[in-house]
């Protein structure tokens, strides 16, 4: 290019290259060096594409260094008009264009530079796919109204976007399978249309602090609403999107970051659809979604990995009628801090593994969906199965599937109406967790809806002391099949609206239930069918509303209050020590209230422990009483004959009774027979006649005393013979069996 061919501008811009000066076009007034008035500019600031391509491309090597300086393209406020075309372009210099205004977008496709800056300036766009740069392409404060592709791009350096804004509907920022050694920083970004930054892989850090992203659709079809696409993003140092605000998807799936991942802060918006899909991630620094972090949408963690710590500490997660947190089988190496966690919909953290602890203190859930009586209701989890239907359900919905190795009773779900106009929603659904260390729903955790830990693994503690779960006519908190490895604690101001689920639950120290309130009318309040605990303290702060189901559990010790009996089934509970322990009068009444009718064992448990401690007087009584409930569900001919038993030796317990009774009938025979000596059987023959010996002999069966033979009453004295005779046999017989059945106890 001839110089006599350039403009004055031009020539200002050719002449201070070789030495890598700036030139400078502004005037000073902020209101006219602005780049947005850049269309009024006139010739003395502005500068033709090809002038700048030219001097790029250039070789200056050949030419007699004019100074130390290396030369350099160095613009700042100028109208850059054409279009500057450097597509599969080799350029030798490092170009730098501040404040400027392009007409037209320029073109870095394939080209390979050194380093290019634009900061500060309007683009209709940037094309810059395949480009490698060698050096930093820094885009800071730039103003683009087209698309900025980077597809492909390879930058040694960093890509810096901080405070740059771009409006463009659908994709506004290309950077898929972008390379950056060094960092990338959007710091302040706004944009009006899709972020791409999928396939990226960074040395470095990324940061989007404070970024503003928006998705622009030109039509209703044209994307899905992601605003933020970090898919397959490969970070070798931290990545930090802090305190952004976002109308749209973030999308992170298969994201690997080494270093922490931040989004302490950021609110993002996309009601009713995914807001935040992070599936597959691997943050091998912890991710961090607390302080601020609120979604209006859902959030997607599932099959995600976390290497340190997971923080939903004070986040607010919202999608009402669906799912608010989607992590299931979640890998936390370290803690899942969930702090004053507020939830308005489902939060699934099924078959989720942490390592560490599970900490949900002070947390809200709530998964409660109003609904018209008659309507249907879905579960959002199930992808249409229905989970009630108020109109033709009359009882209650089973949970899905069943804890594995527990075998259920036909009634175990049965009975309990679900409240008008309320779905039966689940709050948490963390079935199948594993968590390493302790489960904290304490001080202040609230839930409506059901809490689901069905077949979760707990390793020292779960702690649900102060919490309070509403789930009126469904489960409050279900923990059916699951293994706590020391104490589970559910009380201390504890409230559980609906039923509290222990079925084959097993824990490893003890089960507290103080001062706890169970509210479950006409249903079950606890169902403990085949607990196994070392210590149960059921010392609630008033009587359980509904039943107690005790079946089959095996308990060390219960500790609990007569004043808050409520009726319970026990059948085949077994324990080892009650505290207190109260006289057999006291605790037979804890028996007689089964629901499920009368059964023995109860009876036979109490008894042995009674005898155990050496109360065999209330052992006894305990299994009197149970012969004589037992006799109720008897037919007629075995309920007389077992009232029989019950009057004359107390069914063998009772055996000062069986004495009273022999000595009322010798004494009874003894006179009569005094007052009316029997004649001799064969006269001159046997012994001399003695009432009370012929009493015996009639009363006494087993043994022959020669006086019944001897002498034959007639009259009525032989009708009283008769019954003595009757008597005798019947009162043997009857101790005879009771003996037997009290030594057999023994």
């Amino acid at each position: 290019m001839r110089t006599e061919d350039l403009s004055e501008a031009e020539r200002r811009v050719w002449e201070a290259f070789p030495r890598g000066e700036e030139v400078d076009f502004t005037t000073g007034k902020p209101e006219e060096d602005d780049p947005a008035a850049g269309a009024a500019w006139g010739a003395e600031r502005t500068v033709r594409a090809r002038v700048i391509a030219v001097l790029l491309m250039s070789d200056m090597s050949e030419e007699s260094p004019r100074s130390h300086r290396i030369p350099a393209l160095r613009i700042k406020g100028a109208r850059i008009t054409e279009r500057v075309n450097l597509a599969h372009s080799t350029l030798r210099h490092s170009a730098r264009f501040q404040s400027c205004l392009f007409e037209e977008d320029p073109s870095l496709y394939w080209a390979r530079c050194s380093q290019l800056s634009f900061k500060g300036s309007h683009l209709p766009g940037l094309t810059g796919s395949n480009a490698q740069i060698d050096g930093h392409l820094l885009l800071e404060g730039c103003v683009f109204t087209g698309r900025v592709e980077l597809h492909g791009a390879q930058i040694t350096g960093s890509l810096i976007l901080d405070h740059t804004r771009t409006s463009v509907t659908d994709l506004a920022i290309d950077c898929d399978r972008l390379q950056a050694g060094r960092r990338i920083s959007a710091i302040g970004l706004s944009a009006a249309g899709q972020v791409r930054f999928s396939n990226v892989k960074v040395s470095g850090t990324v940061t989007l602090d404070h970024a503003h992203l928006a998705a622009e659709r030109a039509h209703p079809a044209a994307s899905d609403g992601v605003a933020l696409v970090l898919d397959e993003l490969i970070a070798d140092g931290s990545v930090f999107c802090r305190w952004m605000t976002v109308t749209g998807m973030v999308s992170l799936r298969n994201a690997r970051v080494t270093g922490p991942f931040g989004f302490t802060g950021t609110v993002i918006d996309h009601p009713g659809e995914m807001a935040f899909r992070g599936s597959r991630i691997t943050a091998e620094g912890g991710l961090y979604l607390g302080v601020g972090f609120t979604v209006t949408g859902t959030v997607r963690l599932a099959n995600s990995r976390v290497d340190r710590e997971l923080s939903l500490d004070g986040a607010r997660l919202t999608h009402l009628g669906g799912d608010a947190l989607q992590a299931a089988e979640l890998q936390v190496e370290g803690t899942l801090d969930a702090r004053g966690l507020t939830a308005e919909g489902r939060v699934d953290l099924s078959q989720a593994r942490i390592a560490g602890s599970l900490d949900l203190t002070g947390a809200n859930l709530s998964a409660v969906v109003p609904c018209a009586p008659g309507k249907s209701i879905l579960d959002p989890a199930s992808s249409g199965e229905t989970a009630l239907d108020t109109a033709t359900s009359g009882g209650a919905v089973p949970g899905p599937g069943t804890p594995s190795g527990i075998t259920l009773d036909p009634d175990a779900f049965g009975g309990i109406a679900p409240g008008p106009g309320a779905s039966r929603a689940v709050a948490l659904d963390a079935d199948g967790v594993n968590v390493g260390g302790g489960l904290s729903c304490a001080k202040g955790f609230r839930a409506e809806g059901a809490v689901r830990l069905a077949d979760a693994r707990i390793g020292t503690f779960a702690d649900f002391n102060g919490a309070h779960l509403s789930n009126p006519g469904g489960q409050a908190l279900d923990l059916a099949g699951a293994s706590v490895g020391g104490g589970l604690e559910c009380g201390r101001g504890f409230v559980a609206e609906g039923e509290l689920t222990l079925i084959g639950t097993r824990v490893g120290r003890h089960l507290y239930l103080n001062d706890t309130t169970l509210s479950a009318p006409g249903g079950r309040a606890l169902a403990a069918w085949q607990l196994e605990a070392r210590e149960l303290y059921l010392r609630p702060r008033r009587t359980p509303e509904g039943t107690v189901d005790l079946r089959h559990a095996r308990i060390g010790v219960i500790r609990d209050d007569p004043a808050t009996w409520s009726p319970r089934r026990q059948d085949g509970l077994t324990y080892e020590a009650l505290d207190p322990m109260l006289p057999a009068a006291q605790r037979l009444a804890w028996l007689k209230d089964d629901p499920g009718g009368y059964a023995p064992q109860p009876y036979e448990q109490l008894a042995a422990i009674y005898r155990r401690l050496g109360h065999d007087v209330d052992a006894r009584t305990v299994l009197l009483v149970k012969q004589r409930r037992q006799r109720s569900t008897l037919p007629l001919y075995a309920r007389a004959w077992g009232r029989l038993q019950d009057v004359t030796v107390g069914y063998g317990y009772r055996p000062v009774r069986a004495a009273l009774w022999f000595l009322a009938l010798l004494v009874t025979g003894t006179v009569v027979f005094a007052m009316n000596n029997p004649p001799r059987a064969e006269p001159g023959k046997g012994p001399v006649f003695n009432a009370l010996v012929y009493a015996l002999d009639l009363l006494f069966p087993l043994i022959d005393f020669g006086q019944e033979k001897a002498y034959q009453p007639v009259g009525a004295p032989q009708w009283v013979a008769y019954g003595l005779v009757i008597a005798g046999w019947v009162l043997v017989t009857t101790i005879a069996t009771g003996i037997t059945r009290a030594l057999s106890r023994q």
